[in-house]
């Protein structure tokens, strides 16, 4: 049998094991509550961040909402003031046109004339020269005009410009160059150049009608 002594020394060891196991639950509690204590703290930093992010990008879509409507105002604004604008323009230009129909009909050779104006500077006249030649003079000049059918300038030393009604209508008026029109003009310029470089134009014949 054991001893009082063997036994009041097995019970203190026990105390002693007891206590230590006591302890070392009490780090491990403490421990886990720390673990736990910075687990929250970081969830609500995270929580925190989140929602700060969330309010940052909530309030840059208002702003960009806000920005998109005031553009679709100013777009409508625009709009309308175009709308005004081409509506204004239109009236403006009929009645404009009214007003050189009626002047054409009563001065029908303003028209004449300001289709010769736009040809003389198509064929390369100056102002001074069309403002002469608009003085229904025969005009001497020299220098270089221009042909839409052959794409070229042609010069001359000495030619006649000027503007005569036609024998059929009065009323109309055409712009001839050494008594011809511009088309014939340059075609016997065209041919001159030809003949110059060795190339003779064969006049063409006119075609004979089959008798039936």
């Amino acid at each position: 049998m054991e001893n009082i002594e063997d036994l009041q020394e097995q019970k203190e060891e026990a105390n002693n094991e007891l206590s230590q196991i006591k302890n070392e639950i009490k780090t491990e509690k403490l421990k886990s509550s720390a673990v736990d204590v910075a687990t929250s703290a970081i969830e609500e930093i995270g929580s925190m961040l989140g929602s700060s992010k969330v309010k940052r990008q909530q309030q840059e879509i208002e702003e960009l909402k806000s920005e998109n409507a005031g553009l679709q105002t100013v777009i409508k604004t625009l709009k309308q003031q175009i709308q005004i604008n081409e509506t204004e323009y239109m009236a403006s230009t009929q009645k404009h046109q009214q007003e050189m129909d009626k002047i054409f009909t009563l001065f029908p050779k303003v028209k004449e004339l300001l289709g010769i104006e736009k040809l003389c500077r198509h064929l390369g006249f100056e102002e001074d020269l069309i403002k002469r030649i608009f003085e229904m003079k025969p005009l001497g000049f020299k220098g270089k005009l221009y042909s839409s059918e052959y794409h070229r300038d042609f010069e001359t030393d000495y030619s006649v410009a000027e503007i005569k009604p036609y024998l059929s209508d009065p009323d109309k008026l055409k712009l001839t160059i050494d008594g011809l029109d511009n088309v014939s003009w340059f075609r016997q310029k065209q041919k001159e150049f030809l003949e110059r470089i060795g190339i003779k134009i064969q006049p063409k014949q006119p075609k004979m009608k089959q008798s039936i």
